[in-house]
């Protein structure tokens, strides 16, 4: 996991397998850090991800559910084919905003809250 302040907007690179909770609570207590500090704009750049199973879509869902309870917004961007038909298949896809880049999701995160 990679991470960086653009443009006021928290971005987190994931890489490789999104799986547990060894994952999860790095990120999530990442995102927590953020909020506190006045940062309430996150996006997840996903293009990296190899695999997602249950446990991080439930992260994903969590960390989307925390920013907009703050007061904030939550994007994903460059999504794996994989994990957009995943997205598709569980009804997911429009809980999030999905953006194709990561300079379009700052953007339109810009624009938000």
């Amino acid at each position: 996991m990679k991470h960086e302040i653009k443009d006021g907007v928290l971005v987190i690179s994931l890489e490789g397998n999104l799986l547990g909770e060894h994952t999860n609570a790095p990120v999530m207590e990442l995102i927590k850090q953020s909020i506190e500090a006045g940062h309430k704009k996150v996006l997840f750049n996903l293009g990296e991800m190899k695999f997602i199973n249950s446990t991080g879509l439930g992260m994903l869902l969590t960390a989307v559910s925390k920013t907009r309870n703050a007061g904030g917004e939550l994007a994903l961007c460059s999504l794996p084919e994989q994990m957009r038909k995943l997205l598709q298949i569980t009804k997911l896809e429009s809980i999030f905003n999905i953006r194709p880049d990561e300079a379009s999701a700052i953007s339109f995160l810009k624009t938000v809250a």
